[in-house]
C-alpha cells in the first residue's frame, strides 16, 4: 500500500473535529453510565433481601454492560487519539479486532444473563425462592460468559473477519477486505440467531409465562413478589432490546453509508448501557433503599450499630416486606 492509499482512507467525515467532540461527548457518557453501573452494582449486593441468586445474575448483568463500556471507551479512545495523529502513522487494526471481539462478548453476555435472570424468575414463581442453589448459580454465571465469548471467538479470526478504522479514526468491521465471506456470514448469523435473537426471545416469552401462571393459580405465599419480580424481569427486555436494536440497525445502516452507520452504532451502543440500571434501581424498592443508604452515610453508621447491638434482624425484614411491594 503506497503513501497516496494511505491518505485517501485516512481522508472522510470521521477524521474530523465534529466526530472527536461526538467522541469525547460519548465517552462522558459512557463513564456516567458506568458509574451508575457501579452503584447499582453496590446497592444490589448490599439488598439482601432479594433472593441471593437472583442478585447475582443482575449483578453479573450489569457486569456486563461495564464490559462493553470498557470496549466502547477504548473505541472512542482511539478515534480521538488517531484524530489527533498523522495520516501516515500505522492503524492498529489487530487492537481494533480486539475491541470488537470484548465489545461483541459484552452485549452476547448481557442478553444470556438477561434470558438466565428470566428463568431464574419463572423458578422461583413455580417452586419458590430457595430453588436455586448457589452451585448451580456459579456454574451457571461460568456458562454464561464462557459461551458469549466462544461465540464472538470469530471476530479474531483472521480471512474470516477483518476490522478496519473508518476514514482512519473510527473502529469498525470491515466488509471489503474479509477473504471467507461465506464463512464469514456462517459466524455473523449463528451470533445473531444463539447470541440476539434466542436469548431475547426467552426474556420475553418466560416473563409472560410467569405472568400467567401467578394469573391463573391460587398463590398464597408471595403472591405479589412473584408478580412483581415478572413484572420486573419483563421491564428490563426495554434494555434488551434497546442493546440488541444498536447493534443490528446500525451495522445494516453502515453497508451503504459508512460514516452515518459509525455515528449511529457509536451512538447507539452508549445509549444502551443506560436503561438496565436504571429500571433496575426504579423498579427494585431494596435496591433503592440500599441506594439512599449509600448516599446518606448517617443511615449507613445507624445500620452497623443495630447490627452490631443484635437489633439488625428487623431491618431484614422489613427489607422483604418492601421486596413483596415491587
Amino acid at each position: 500500500m503506497d503513501n497516496s492509499t494511505v491518505l485517501l482512507e485516512n481522508e472522510g467525515p470521521l477524521n474530523s473535529p465534529g466526530f472527536m467532540a461526538y467522541s469525547l461527548l460519548l465517552a462522558v457518557v459512557t463513564i456516567v453510565a458506568s458509574i451508575v453501573t457501579g452503584f447499582t452494582i453496590l446497592a444490589l449486593l448490599m439488598a439482601t433481601s432479594i433472593p441471593r441468586p437472583v442478585r447475582l445474575f443482575l449483578i453479573n448483568l450489569l457486569f456486563a454492560g461495564l464490559v462493553v463500556a470498557v470496549a466502547l471507551m477504548f473505541m472512542l479512545g482511539s478515534a480521538t487519539v488517531l484524530i489527533n495523529s498523522s495520516s501516515n502513522d500505522p492503524r492498529p487494526r489487530y487492537l481494533c479486532r480486539v475491541y470488537l471481539w470484548a465489545f461483541g462478548s459484552g452485549v452476547v453476555a448481557r442478553l444470556w444473563n438477561l434470558a438466565a435472570f428470566s428463568l431464574s424468575i419463572l423458578a422461583i414463581v413455580r417452586f419458590g425462592k430457595k430453588t436455586i442453589s448457589m452451585w448451580c448459580a456459579a456454574v451457571t454465571i461460568l456458562v454464561l460468559w464462557l459461551a458469549p465469548m466462544f461465540i464472538t471467538l470469530y471476530i479474531l479470526l483472521p480471512y474470516i473477519y477483518e476490522a478496519q478504522f473508518v476514514h482512519g479514526v473510527a473502529c469498525f468491521p470491515d466488509n471489503n477486505r474479509t477473504i471467507i465471506v461465506q464463512a464469514r456470514y456462517t459466524f455473523l448469523a449463528t451470533w445473531t440467531i444463539f447470541g440476539g435473537l434466542m436469548p431475547l426471545t426467552v426474556s420475553i416469552i418466560v416473563p409472560i409465562v410467569c405472568l400467567c401462571y401467578v394469573a391463573r393459580n391460587i398463590v398464597t405465599e408471595g403472591a405479589q413478589y412473584r408478580k412483581g419480580m415478572a413484572k420486573f424481569s419483563l421491564f428490563l427486555v426495554v434494555g434488551g432490546s434497546i442493546n440488541f436494536a444498536g447493534q443490528i440497525i446500525p451495522g445494516l445502516v453502515a453497508l451503504n453509508a459508512a460514516a452515518p452507520g459509525v455515528y449511529l452504532s457509536y451512538g447507539c451502543a452508549v445509549i444502551s448501557l443506560l436503561p438496565t440500571p436504571i429500571i433496575i434501581m426504579v423498579f427494585l424498592k431494596p435496591v433503592r433503599e440500599e441506594a439512599k443508604k449509600i448516599l446518606t452515610c448517617g443511615q449507613l453508621s445507624t445500620r452497623a450499630k443495630e447490627l452490631k447491638s443484635g437489633t439488625g434482624t428487623s431491618c431484614d425484614a422489613t427489607g422483604s416486606v418492601s421486596l413483596e411491594k415491587v
